[in-house]
């Protein structure tokens, strides 16, 4: 007799596998949002340092222009009080002479503050100031005027020939004492270099 038992007896089982067993499944692996984090957070932080240079220099820019606007309007403000001051001292100096007129030697004191003048807008003032006085004669020249001997006088200084540095300060003599030289008698006058740098003044009749 065979002893064996019929393989057909032998169930094997399995208990790894079964329908009352769940399936296993793998473990979840954290999801990794760190990385997205701190790339988000160095973009926010490039985009504010950019923002603030940004501001920074429209501000130096705006700060700048304001600065460069108010130098120049101080550098004008003082160059017009300049201007001011040197005309109101000619005009002082142009008060104390006139009386009811100046004689040619106060206009030709006055024109050569003019000619010094170095500012073309002061020179201007000064000068249509000093075109608007009349001229007149000296005490002396009146007293003289009243007799013979002192149009003999004044012949005698428009007859001879009067030296100067320029030809602009000899024009200027000229025509500060026009009405005395066409009082005795003198038409025009001539204007010629001695070669030696001084201008000569003569009066023709």
């Amino acid at each position: 007799m065979n002893n064996q038992e019929p393989k057909s007896r032998v169930q094997r089982y399995n208990f790894n596998q079964g329908s009352d067993q769940p399936t296993r499944q793998r473990p979840r692996k954290p999801r990794r949002w760190w990385p997205w984090l701190m790339t988000l957070i160095t973009l926010a932080i490039a985009i504010l340092l950019v923002l603030a240079i940004n501001h920074h220099n429209s501000n130096s820019g705006n700060d700048t222009s304001a600065s460069s606007s108010t130098s120049a309007s101080i550098v004008a403000k003082a160059s017009s009080a300049s201007e001011q001051a040197a005309f109101e001292s000619f005009k002082s100096t142009y008060s104390s002479y006139n009386d009811n007129g100046l004689t040619v030697t106060q206009k030709q004191k006055l024109q050569n503050i003019i000619n010094n003048e170095s500012n073309d807008a002061v020179q201007d003032r000064e000068q249509k100031l000093l075109d608007q006085a009349q001229t007149k004669q000296s005490a002396t020249s009146s007293s003289q005027s009243a007799s013979s001997s002192s149009k003999a006088s004044s012949d005698s200084t428009f007859a001879s020939t009067h030296t100067f540095s320029s030809v602009a300060d000899a024009q200027n003599w000229a025509q500060a004492s026009k009405d005395q030289w066409l009082q005795a008698g003198y038409s025009t006058y001539t204007i010629t270099s001695d070669g030696q740098g001084n201008y000569n003044l003569q009066f023709v009749r």
